[in-house]
């Protein structure tokens, strides 16, 4: 299906005769016989084309050009005249109009503006998209990483809501993200500067849900001008749903006028909350209320093409923090990462990340991704990382044990004691 295409023209026969001209050209096409009904149904989002005629009767099409670009100055709107209006149109193109077309002009014409005019949009849209995106990764706080469409697309809805204060659903399996989107909202809302709050509902008994949220210095209070998310909503008792309900209705009806003391709230579950409701799982009035904002988190399953994107930034990011070299993968790895099914979404891809970059030099590009391994134990872990420490400073300073001691400040008789507990030889690594 191609953009969508707004035509307005009072005369029904032009109306008729070009909607259908677009349509079988596959063109979503909206009529309209009034230039003032047009006004109300797009925005600066708006991904397609206006067509509007110059002669109507009580808002003309210069008017309806200017209303429109003040909407958003880069839509495209191509003006329909009459030979007599050629200087009018002319006007038009000064003030901003794309295109006119005298009438009669041809069907090939129409469809050749028409087109190159969605193309113009499209590239518009992308370049601010680009710039928004700029702006947020080069931010303080989280970075939605990806290239998908589903991710894109959830970046666009998350740009829209900078400035909503709307109570925000967020829906996907465990692992794929959400505690991270709910930071990104906060992080990009007016409430930035002061921290968000957080509450996980799953296992709170109903008095435990009512004194950590609603009571005496409870997170609700702690939110207030800033942010309360509440995550695993669906794991919430009957009651405590019934209690969040009221709580959320009664703010709503205090702060008609004023945002300036509300807590935002944002939710998440792991759980359709469509179908626990409709289970009778969940309460119906609390999902209606909740449902005017959802945000549906894809699995990393459904987004293979930002697998390989993720996993390079989770190895950077923790050969980083750990200060050593970051692990690289061969070509049959990295099919293996792709081929993967990622129960656990992004949060295990994170987890596999973090154990190959502390593997270190047991790591190499002739072993086998063993991506169904568990996660080794705390001590396993410390083990590991003082191994791959110390071989990692050992090679770079090309095994000369006093610059490895001050490096990592160890006395001699501990280094030494440390190497031989590892299987560590300085010859091993002198060049």
């Amino acid at each position: 299906m191609k953009p969508p295409v707004i035509f307005i023209d009072d005369e029904k026969a032009i109306r008729d005769s070009l909607g259908q001209t677009l349509e079988l050209e596959d063109y979503q096409v909206q009529l309209f016989s009034s230039a003032r009904q047009a006004l109300s149904v797009f925005d600066n989002q708006f991904p397609g084309v206006i067509i509007t005629d110059i002669n109507m009767p009580g808002m003309d099409g210069m008017t309806f050009l200017q209303q429109a670009l003040a909407i958003d100055a880069e839509l495209p709107v191509i003006m329909l005249t009459g030979h007599g209006d050629i200087s009018t149109a002319v006007d038009a193109m000064r003030i901003g109009a794309y295109d006119f077309l005298e009438k009669p002009f041809s069907t090939e014409h129409l469809l050749d503006v028409v087109k190159r005019a969605c193309d113009k949009r499209e590239l518009v849209l992308e370049n601010r998209e680009l710039k928004r995106e700029l702006a947020s990764q080069s931010s303080p706080g989280p970075r939605i990483l990806g290239n998908s469409l589903a991710i894109k697309q959830l970046r666009r809805s998350l740009y829209q809501l900078q400035e909503d204060e709307s109570t925000v659903l967020l829906e996907g399996e465990e692992g794929t993200g959400k505690r991270m989107v709910a930071q990104f909202i906060h992080d990009h809302s007016p409430r930035q500067h002061l921290p968000l709050i957080s509450l996980k509902c799953q296992d709170l008994s109903e008095q435990q849900f009512e004194e950590l949220c609603f009571g005496h210095a409870g997170k609700w209070s702690d939110a207030t001008g800033s942010t309360l998310y509440l995550e695993n909503i669906d794991r919430l008792a009957a009651v405590s749903q019934q209690r969040l309900l009221y709580q959320l209705t009664q703010q709503d009806q205090l702060a008609v006028n004023s945002n300036h003391n509300k807590t935002r709230v944002i939710v998440s579950s792991s759980r359709s909350l469509d179908a626990l409701t409709s289970q009778g799982q969940f309460s119906g009035e609390l999902f209606q209320l909740l449902k005017q904002c959802v945000l549906s988190l894809p699995p990393l399953r459904e987004r293979q093409e930002d697998i390989e994107l993720l996993f390079q930034n989770f190895i950077r990011t923790a050969a980083s923090r750990y200060n050593i070299e970051a692990p690289v993968l061969n070509a049959e790895q990295k099919n293996k990462l792709l081929a993967y099914h990622w129960p656990g979404n992004v949060r295990e891809l994170r987890s596999v990340s973090e154990r190959l970059v502390l593997l270190g030099s047991h790591f190499d590009q002739h072993q086998t991704l063993d991506l169904d391994a568990p996660l080794p134990s705390l001590s396993e872990r410390v083990h590991q990382f003082e191994f791959t420490l110390i071989s990692d400073a050992l090679r770079r300073h090309n095994g000369r044990l006093k610059e490895v001691q001050s490096e990592l400040a160890l006395a001699r008789k501990t280094l030494y004691d440390k190497m031989k507990k590892h299987g560590l030889d300085k010859q091993d690594f002198k060049e």
